[in-house]
């Protein structure tokens, strides 16, 4: 298997506002979220504060942010921390991640045994309180690894 070129040590300074009046977000029992595969999330914020500003999420999961550990880390979503994250260890772009509202309480759960860079990404969040104990994931497959796998399985099947 061939691997991509790897990662450059260029890193980013993103500090953006998403939400100007934490008071947008409704504090009743009912839980909004957003899920977008945002495709690099690094110059993408105008696009991602105008598809929210409306109606805020109380939790915010992206697929393919294709940013790194030490560059996930710099994101700064006001109102938002980041809750669960996972990044490529070893290709570029991928990655998965999970913002949660600021008055929200929650744990992270660490299923980083499971990932598989450019197969399987995830990352879990557990809200406690007001949710009783509800579950969060994001989960990205890559139809690359599917398809590569399924072609195989084809090939083996055929002998």
């Amino acid at each position: 298997m061939q691997t991509e070129a790897p990662m450059n040590n260029d890193t980013i300074n993103v500090e953006q506002t998403l939400v100007k009046d934490s008071s947008q977000v409704p504090r009743n029992k009912t839980l909004k979220t957003f899920y977008q595969n945002i495709r690099g999330l690094g110059n993408k914020f105008n696009e991602l504060y105008c598809h929210l500003h409306h109606d805020l999420p109380h939790v915010l999961c992206l697929s393919e942010h294709h940013l790194r550990e030490s560059e996930i880390q710099l994101i700064h979503l006001t109102n938002y921390s980041l809750g669960a994250n996972y990044c490529r260890k070893t290709f570029l772009k991928g990655g998965v991640s999970i913002f949660v509202y600021r008055n929200l309480k929650y744990s992270t759960t660490n299923i980083d045994e499971y990932n598989i860079d450019r197969d399987t990404e995830a990352c879990e969040i557990q809200l406690d309180s007001t949710f009783d104990k509800l579950c969060i994931l994001t989960i990205y497959r890559s139809i690359i690894e599917i398809t590569l796998k399924y072609c195989l399985w084809l090939e083996e099947r055929q002998k």
